[in-house]
């Protein structure tokens, strides 16, 4: 699964390694302290789901817009947000 989360001009997208990647070299550094995979303290069926989430309550101007997953068939879902900050 990958996860997108944006506020304004800035933009992360969580990767399937447990890390942050960003248009903006300090917010990955900033998301990969404070959303990273050792940061989560509740069981998480998706890890990146759980640092998305974990990462909007720490910036709480950023929202999630787009969630890609794959269902049991291999093929790519995407979900985009309504735009509601969470």
């Amino acid at each position: 699964m990958s996860v997108k989360i944006e506020w304004q001009i800035f933009e992360a997208e969580t990767r399937s390694d447990g890390t942050w990647s960003s248009n903006s070299p300090a917010l990955a550094e900033l998301l990969n302290a404070i959303a990273g995979p050792d940061k989560i303290r509740e069981p998480a069926s998706d890890i990146e789901d759980a640092m998305a989430h974990l990462a909007i309550r720490g910036l709480p101007y950023f929202k999630i817009t787009e969630v890609t997953s794959k269902n049991t068939r291999g093929k790519n879902i995407n979900k985009k947000s309504s735009g509601a900050i969470y």
